[in-house]
């Protein structure tokens, strides 16, 4: 489902459980991810209280949620969530070790957060954060922002072609284990892979692995992420 949705789609997830359910389904993924982090642990569905508590909140994202306000709905849904955890272990605190970062602990705020007051306050920060840690990304392998400003392709059927090369990348389990063992991306097996020529691979290199490296870990990056998107739905119109 895209970050920007449709006031019907909405609308229908609000009312019809049905649809409410495979909606938390399909994004079971994304709360664990965010929950096991804001943890500092790995977390199970079945065994640990705190994916039940993300999900609460993920729920009450979903009620809370207006599409017209210029928001991703996951980067709301993870405030919730990384709130309503917050919350859960200031009242376990004396029951278990924290897990959370104890700074976090100690501030108090609603778990509840309404989305006017989200825009306020919140997503500025949410924003800089994701970009303070997909800068540290990108120099484990020596790249920039600086060098994607240099390296981005500026015709769309040139970008159509890296992006779809990225997004290749990315979720090919095989190959991306290559690129974070290696630190580079493995461009005979993703010429053979894409039947993209391998010239047009070599002086795209820098942009597929900085775009690849969004897409594969998409769950931090939920600005970020909506940008490169908005950019391919440009590419293929």
């Amino acid at each position: 489902m895209p970050e920007w949705e449709d006031k019907r789609l909405w609308q229908r997830l609000k009312e019809d459980p049905e649809a409410r359910e495979a909606f938390l389904a399909e994004y079971q993924t994304f709360i664990r991810h965010v929950a096991s982090k804001a943890c500092f642990h790995s977390l199970e569905w079945g065994r640990d209280d705190e994916l039940s508590e993300a999900m609460i909140a993920f729920n009450e994202a979903i009620d809370l949620f207006i599409t017209d306000k210029g928001v991703p709905f996951l980067a709301y849904a993870r405030v919730l969530m990384k709130r309503r955890l917050i919350d859960y272990y200031r009242r376990h605190r004396s029951k278990q070790s924290m897990s959370l970062d104890q700074e976090d602990i100690g501030r108090r705020f609603d778990t509840c957060l309404g989305i006017d007051e989200f825009r306020e306050q919140e997503q500025n920060s949410e924003r800089a954060a994701e970009i303070q840690q997909f800068s540290k990304a990108l120099a484990t392998f020596q790249l920039t922002y600086q060098n994607l400003v240099e390296v981005s392709p500026k015709h769309r059927d040139s970008r159509e072609t890296l992006l779809r090369a990225a997004r290749e990348l990315a979720f090919d389990s095989e190959l991306w284990t290559q690129v974070e063992r290696n630190g580079k991306v493995p461009m005979q097996a993703l010429a053979l892979k894409t039947q993209i020529h391998p010239k047009v691979l070599e002086r795209g290199r820098k942009y597929i692995l900085a775009v690849a490296l969004l897409i594969a870990n998409q769950h931090d990056y939920v600005y970020l992420r909506e940008y490169v998107l908005t950019r391919e739905k440009e590419a293929k119109g």
